[in-house]
């Protein structure tokens, strides 16, 4: 009986090493597992916050936001007023341009051309100016232009609209918004374009020259 019960023994004694290390093994797939789960929600928890702040942060209008492109831009020399002025965009958007300083009276809408040696200068100082083609910008064209005006922010450094909206015939569509260096082109007017526009660019870091 001593001799066939000490096999048992050391049989059951084996499989209850065999059997903790099962159970150690296991516990530690589980462990694995767990981490595993818990980095996969920690992941999917950042990519959806970063998605969502995405489209918190994602400009709204009727066509996307802000839309504006860089161009390169041009060496802001100053020049007399009736110099002849060249550029190599069209429209420009940065360049020569007269030297006399813009004033806050000159930040409106005009119904005749205003000389780009003028608004030029105010690119030049942050501002937004806004351009159409007086042939392809009819009444209301030009009426929904006024409401762009109406509407838009005031600059929160100087108080006031640094923004000009004019005609402007050297161009290949109907309305253009520019800023110094960024050029947002469309054939028709887009207002919360436009708008978009103005708020990212108004007195923004890329303008040489942070002045009224």
């Amino acid at each position: 009986m001593t001799q066939t019960s000490e096999p048992a023994e050391r049989m059951t004694s084996r499989q209850r090493r065999i059997e903790e290390q099962r159970r150690k093994l296991d516990a530690h797939h589980r462990q694995e597992r767990q981490r595993r789960l818990l980095i996969g929600a920690a992941i999917l928890v950042v990519v959806v916050a970063a998605i969502a702040l995405v489209v918190f942060l994602m400009p709204r209008g009727g066509s996307g936001g802000d839309q504006m492109r860089q161009v390169p831009t041009e060496t802001g020399t100053h020049v007399d007023p009736g110099t002849p002025l060249s550029y190599r965009s069209r429209p420009p958007s940065s360049g020569m341009h007269y030297g006399a300083v813009p004033q806050q009276s000159d930040y409106r809408m005009y119904d005749q051309p205003l000389n780009p040696g003028l608004w030029v200068h105010m690119l030049e100082h942050g501002a937004v100016v806004v351009l159409y083609r007086p042939d392809l910008c009819d009444q209301a064209c030009t009426q929904q232009l006024g409401e762009v005006f109406d509407a838009a922010p005031r600059s929160s450094v100087f108080g006031f609209k640094k923004v000009a909206i004019t005609p402007y015939a050297n161009m290949d569509h109907a309305v253009a918004a520019v800023a110094w260096g960024y050029v947002d082109e469309m054939d028709a007017v887009d207002k919360n374009r436009i708008l978009s526009d103005i708020r990212s660019k108004m007195d923004a870091p890329t303008a040489p020259e942070r002045a009224p």
